[in-house]
C-alpha cells in the first residue's frame, strides 16, 4: 500500500517537472532592420567579404519568456565568401532584449542570395546557441529571409522554436 503511494507520488511530481519544462520553451516571430558597413578583399578562390551590423527588433508574437511585443537591439559580426559555387553567408551575433535584461547569442548561415546591394535577399537558417541572465541556457533553431534596401539597410523576418 505504502510502495503504491509513493509511487503515484513520484509519478504526479515526475509528471510536474515534464510539464515544467515543456512549458520552458517557446517560438516567436520577429522583424529586425539593421545598419551595415563592409569591407572586402580579393583571394585566390574568389571574394572575402566582412561586415559589421547593429539593428534592432521586435518580437511580433512570441510565447514563452520571449513575449509578443518585446524589443532587442543586436551587434554582428559577418562573413562572406564569394566562390565559383556561390555565397558562403555567416553572422556571428548577440542580442541585447532589454525587457529581460539579457542577451542572446545567435549563428545565421545561408548559401543562397546575395548582400550588400539593393534589392539582394536570401533565406537562412539560424542556431540559438546560448544566452545570459534569463536566456541562460537558451537553445534552438530559426529560418529566416532577409532582404537589402540598399548596399547597407536590410530588413529581416524570423521564425524561431526554443527550449530553456
Amino acid at each position: 500500500m505504502n510502495c503504491q503511494r509513493i509511487l503515484r507520488g513520484l509519478v504526479f511530481v515526475f509528471g510536474l517537472i515534464g510539464l515544467a519544462v515543456h512549458a520552458a520553451g517557446g517560438s516567436y516571430h520577429s522583424v529586425a532592420v539593421a545598419n551595415s558597413e563592409w569591407k572586402s578583399i580579393e583571394v585566390n578562390d574568389g571574394t572575402l567579404m566582412s561586415g559589421y551590423l547593429t539593428g534592432a527588433a521586435s518580437i511580433v508574437s512570441g510565447s514563452g519568456v520571449i513575449q509578443t511585443g518585446m524589443t532587442n537591439t543586436s551587434v554582428c559580426i559577418v562573413s562572406v565568401k564569394k566562390h565559383s559555387a556561390g555565397r558562403d553567408i555567416v553572422a556571428e551575433c548577440s542580442a541585447h532584449y532589454t525587457e529581460l535584461d539579457s542577451k542572446m547569442f545567435m549563428r545565421f548561415e545561408r548559401k543562397a542570395g546575395d548582400v550588400a546591394a539593393s534589392g539582394a535577399k536570401g533565406d537562412g537558417v539560424a542556431k540559438i546557441s546560448g544566452g545570459t541572465g534569463k536566456l541562460q541556457g537558451i537553445s534552438g533553431a530559426c529560418s529566416y529571409n532577409i532582404k537589402y534596401l540598399n548596399a547597407d539597410l536590410h530588413v529581416t523576418n524570423m521564425e524561431c522554436d526554443y527550449e530553456l
